[in-house]
């Protein structure tokens, strides 16, 4: 085996203190984060480059990021699909024109979980769009609003964001969070 291949921890039996879900994404041009990312000793995200990134919350029980690993044992290779899938309520001519526009790029999506912590999907090859739905709905109490899902296919699984103090972050001066506005 190779050095840098070994093994340097077991895992202990956590706590069951940890939720599923997700709060937000964030999302910018995947070129805006091509230089200026760095990470501290355990792998965690501590610098990013100067950019505005957009928010888009996400209503409670409608969102998830998934992670798999595709290994091939014949060709020695592996990489990690990594999926995003977020729904927003409400059809809207200023909505559909912002998500036509999140549709024709390669993105960096950062997902805040419901444990507050921030993962950066698509680091070295970026996020595209690979489904978008828009739907009215049927009966009265179906989704009038968009799903959306990104993927990304990365040789390493995704960063973990050093944790925020008070506000998904505010430990990144170079980063300006934009508010959503529709």
């Amino acid at each position: 085996m190779c050095p840098p291949c070994e093994l340097t921890a077991g895992f202990t039996l956590d706590c069951k203190d940890t939720i599923g879900g997700i709060k937000a994404i964030y999302l910018q041009q995947h070129a805006d984060f091509l230089s200026g990312v760095a990470f501290n000793g355990d792998e965690e995200v501590d610098t990013l480059p100067t950019a505005s990134i957009y928010k888009y919350t996400c209503p409670k029980h409608t969102g998830s990021f998934n992670e798999e690993v595709a290994s091939s044992v014949e060709n020695g290779t592996i990489f990690y699909t990594q999926t995003v899938a977020a729904t927003f309520f409400a059809l809207s001519a200023a909505r559909r024109k912002q998500l036509e526009l999140v549709a024709k790029n390669r993105l960096i999506v950062f997902v805040q979980d419901n444990n507050n912590n921030i993962w950066m999907v698509g680091k070295a090859d970026g996020a595209e769009v690979t489904a978008m739905t828009t739907s009215t709905g049927t009966a009265k109490g179906d989704l009038n609003g968009y799903t959306i899902t990104f993927t990304a296919e990365e040789a390493h699984k995704a960063y973990r964001l050093e944790s925020f103090t008070s506000t998904p972050f505010d430990n990144f001066a170079s980063i300006t969070v934009v508010a959503p506005t529709i």
